[in-house]
């Protein structure tokens, strides 16, 4: 008995539900894969988003942290006790580990070798200390020019001399004081952050300490210690009198 042969239609019918099964898991998946992509993309915003607000949290933690050491280290740092400002400068220190020292404190900790003169080489820690955090938050000290000389109440003395001498003339920066450090170069220094604005007036800062006879000095750029990429050089100038060309007599100011 002879096969019945398909029709045309049962023929098209059956192509058509071949390529039908090929076709639907393809379509499945290309629409699997939008819809991952379409997750992924909506997550990642999500994530970005959350990532910013810890971020922006986190900073204003860090300031309300900051805030509150400040009110508490201020009064202990103007103690007449060197154990409490000691105990309070290494309480500053640490807390720039967590980026939350109060970094206004800067300079008054730089003075207190002044008058805490044992005290100078944990100040000059907790100023570095102090220096790394500044980096990280691209902030500095105030601008101006500060006088770095040995620890000495005469070289402290001449120090103020030679910085009144410098406001008589023809300073281009404010001067900020004179503190005693622990610990200098052999050679007068002018150290500061690079840029050809800073640069000009670290010229001009030469060129006014010439006349003054403290000896050759030389110029030293702090970027690549303490400069953090993107932020701006600040106008924080630095002179280091040298050990081995102390301030002369004729700086004193009680002679």
């Amino acid at each position: 008995m002879a096969e019945d042969t398909p029709s045309r239609t049962d023929v098209v019918l059956e192509r058509l539900s071949k390529i039908a099964g090929i076709l639907v898991p393809v379509v499945i998946a290309a629409v699997g894969a939008a819809y991952t992509i379409q997750k992924d993309n909506s997550d990642k915003l999500s994530r970005d988003a959350q990532e910013k607000q810890d971020t922006q949290q986190r900073i204003f933690d860090n300031a309300q942290k900051r805030y509150a050491n400040l009110a508490a280290l201020l009064p202990l740092l103007t103690s007449d006790k060197a154990d409490t400002v000691k105990m309070a400068v290494e309480v500053y220190t640490a807390e720039t580990k967590d980026q939350q020292a109060p970094t206004e404190l800067q300079v008054t900790i730089l003075q207190l070798p002044n008058k805490f003169p044992e005290l100078a080489s944990v100040v000059r820690q907790a100023a570095d200390a102090g220096r790394e955090q500044q980096k990280s938050l691209c902030s500095s000290n105030p601008d101006g020019l500060y006088i770095q000389v040995a620890n000495s109440t005469e070289q402290l003395d001449r120090g103020r001399g030679l910085a009144s001498s410098l406001n008589n003339g023809s300073l281009p920066l404010p001067l900020q004081g004179v503190q005693r450090i622990d610990q200098g170069p052999l050679v007068n220094q002018l150290r500061y952050y690079f840029s050809p604005e800073n640069n000009d007036a670290a010229t001009k800062v030469i060129d006014a300490l010439k006349p003054l006879d403290v000896g050759q000095v030389q110029k030293q750029d702090l970027s690549p210690r303490y400069l953090k990429a993107g932020c701006a050089p600040p106008r924080v100038f630095e002179l280091w009198i040298g050990t081995s060309t102390p301030l002369a007599p004729q700086f004193a100011q009680h002679r």
